[in-house]
């Protein structure tokens, strides 16, 4: 079995390359299956047999049940058996790599970058969101400068690790990006249902980024962002991916 998982700090980030990415059959990955579980006790190889994967138990996730939350779960269970990579994607998982290359060492790990600002703006919108219970509303922007400056970190300390393969998402995302870096790493050839998935998702990029434009930092937001986000760390992850 070939184990794919996705991570980054930028939650809309990681559930588009998730959108793309089941847009291929070959590839079965929960839609923050275990993201309860992972805080609690490390992910291991049982979790992602067929009986256990769509077995939902209380402390697996925040959604009570697989098939309320997703139709993509009725499809998954009919693609599981075939499936060329099972796997989660969990934003916060990039916390736990270490254990989870222990655990999964032939495992691949897409890690979605973005800039702070946009991460910033996400956790405030969803800390802000009346109906979000699954955000705690303290949760915001010093927060999100925590969690980014650890992803950074961790992508520095992974930088030269063959089985984790870092996505800048401003540049992923963009009318020339191509899928075929991103499948060379997986060892598989994009299907045409994949390269319709992905421009399916480049479409919707301009009314994303009108929605973008309308969120506003507060000023105690951009003044932390300003003063505590650790830019030159930034600036040098940046280097070492495009450099590769």
């Amino acid at each position: 079995m070939n184990y794919l998982f996705i991570c980054g700090t930028a939650r809309s980030g990681t559930t588009a390359m998730w959108q793309l990415l089941t847009g291929d059959e070959r590839l079965v990955i929960g839609l923050e299956r275990y993201s309860k579980l992972c805080s609690n006790q490390p992910l291991t190889p049982d979790l992602f047999t067929p009986e256990r994967f769509f077995n939902l138990q209380i402390t697996d996730t925040f959604y009570p049940d697989l098939q309320g939350f997703d139709p993509y779960y009725a499809k998954a269970e009919k693609l599981f058996a075939t499936a060329d990579y099972v796997g989660d994607k969990i934003p916060k998982l990039f916390n736990f790599l270490d254990t989870l290359l222990a655990n999964f060492p032939q495992a691949k790990v897409v890690f979605m970058l973005r800039n702070i600002i946009d991460v910033a703006t996400s956790f405030e919108t969803r800390a802000n969101g009346v109906n979000d219970k699954s955000w705690p509303a303290t949760r915001k922007t010093q927060a999100a400068i925590k969690e980014w400056k650890h992803s950074l970190q961790t992508l520095k300390k992974y930088s030269n690790d063959e089985r984790v393969f870092p996505i800048i998402y401003e540049e992923f995302f963009s009318e020339n990006s191509s899928l075929e870096p991103l499948y060379q790493f997986l060892g598989l050839e994009p299907t045409e249902s994949a390269r319709l998935s992905h421009q399916a998702i480049l479409a919707q990029s301009p009314k994303l980024e009108i929605k973008r434009r309308q969120r506003q930092l507060p000023i105690d937001a951009i003044q932390q962002i300003c003063e505590t986000a650790p830019f030159a760390l930034y600036r040098d992850v940046l280097r070492n991916i495009r450099a590769k």
